[in-house]
């Protein structure tokens, strides 16, 4: 039974990577492409891509956090899958490009200037054209802003691991650090927490149905993507001067996310078996992107000659951003002899359902 158990979670990890690259493939090719077109606007216009699915980790990575602790065996080994499904705001599927101070760069039709995230609509890209003109008036530089992945919710998974004290439960989430088939993707995640029976400190609440408990913890998951970016994808109708030699070989994409949260609990357990749950915590984290290698970069020439000079530049880009939010959630869990599942609806910025599905070890 034990075999089967890991078999099927070594099954669901492999689909939830797949899904995972899927998104953050097309996130991560973007995010080196628009660089060619120069260090500052691209910075602005793929901060603006990507936030949204920045969010959707740091906030994913804490929307299941409840431990049941009260009516559970003491000293016991629990094993479980966890699925989150991140809810992407409507307002987040877009980005308005006047908005976001780009300098060198302005939509070739000025009723066009809403582009989508990576979330948004896949076939909604838009014109951008450089500010500087040549001798006839028109653009030295011009390109494309990407479509998205086209998505409403973003998925996580995770292995589980709990442990149960008289009135305290540890818990460890992870995803092992490993490439993602098909994809130069590597990615994993590794979480710890605690949460704290307040029937350690109140007698009344020891032989109750009710149970309140404080929790907390952390965190973090790292990946790392190697890049293919070379001089092209961009339309210059003038002579392009400067050197562009490489090599290209050693570029990437280093990715951080922690995620950080505390908050407390209400349940009320039936017979042993049906747990109801409510919550409330306040969650904060940190992304960070930080593009690696050489790259060729087209700029305007500062002379004003209508030319564009090309460049590579190293290590061209570093990207934090810091999130914060509060939640409440609420759930059910019912419990077997060996096995539970749990459900969640997280209600918060980035919220969404969330599911459980584990084994009590004897």
């Amino acid at each position: 039974m034990i075999y089967k158990i890991i078999k099927m979670k070594k099954i669901l990890l492999f689909i939830f990577l797949i899904i995972f690259s899927l998104v953050r493939s097309q996130e991560i090719a973007t995010g080196g492409s628009l660089i060619k077109t120069g260090i500052e606007d691209g910075a602005k216009l793929i901060d603006a891509y990507i936030t949204p699915i920045n969010k959707a980790v740091v906030y994913g990575l804490s929307n299941v956090t409840y431990t049941k602790i009260k009516k559970e065996q003491e000293h016991r080994l629990l094993i479980s899958l966890e699925f989150v499904s991140v809810k992407i705001p409507t307002e987040d599927l877009n980005f308005d490009v006047n908005r976001i101070g780009l300098t060198n760069f302005e939509p070739k039709n000025p009723d066009l200037h809403i582009s989508p995230t990576v979330f948004g609509d896949s076939l909604a890209g838009i014109t951008l054209v450089s500010t500087q003109k040549n001798l006839l008036g028109e653009p030295l530089i011009e390109f494309n802003t990407p479509g998205g992945g086209q998505k409403s919710a973003f998925p996580l998974g995770f292995l589980a691991a709990s442990y149960r004290l008289k009135y305290t439960g540890f818990n460890f989430r992870f995803i092992p650090y490993m490439k993602v088939p098909t994809t130069d993707l590597y990615v994993g995640m590794l979480g710890a927490g605690v949460q704290q029976s307040l029937s350690a400190m109140i007698v009344a609440l020891r032989e109750s149905a009710w149970d309140v408990s404080v929790q907390g913890g952390a965190s973090i998951l790292l990946g790392n993507v190697n890049l293919d970016v070379k001089p092209g994808g961009v339309y210059i109708p003038v002579t392009v001067t400067g050197q562009t030699t490489g090599p290209y070989d050693n570029q990437k994409i280093r990715i951080a996310y922690t995620s950080i949260y505390a908050g407390t609990y209400i349940d009320y357990t039936i017979k042993d078996k049906f747990t109801f749950f409510a919550g409330a915590g306040y969650n904060l984290g940190v992304s960070s992107i930080k593009v690696k290698g050489t790259y060729p970069v087209y700029t305007s020439d500062p002379l004003g000659w209508g030319s564009v000079v090309a460049s590579d530049v190293d290590n061209p880009l570093a990207l934090q951003n810091n999130f914060s939010r509060i939640k409440f959630d609420t759930g059910v869990r019912v419990d077997g002899r060996q096995f539970f599942v749990q459900l969640n609806y997280n209600i918060a910025m980035y919220g969404g359902w969330s599911l459980k599905l584990g084994y009590k070890m004897q």
